[in-house]
């Protein structure tokens, strides 16, 4: 049984192109190329979700970037 999932997804003429030249220029097949986008945005998204609660909460709390520096230089000491 195959350990993977075959997804169809439609582009444009033009966008196929560029797929195909960023993984020719990574020695990568379409799906390599295609999976490890697809991670890259996944990493990207929790880390900016991430980013936005902590941000949240700081205001919340009355917190200022400077303050939060100045507590981990403190603990680094």
């Amino acid at each position: 049984m195959r350990s993977s999932k075959v997804i169809a997804i439609s582009v444009s003429p033009q966008f196929e192109s560029l797929i195909q030249r960023y993984a020719r220029k990574e020695d990568r097949t379409i799906s390599e190329f295609i999976r490890e986008a697809v991670r890259h945005y996944v990493s990207e998204f929790e880390f900016e979700s991430t980013r936005k609660a902590v941000a949240r909460r700081m205001k919340k709390k009355g917190l200022k970037p400077s303050d939060v520096e100045s507590v981990l230089a403190a603990l680094r000491k």
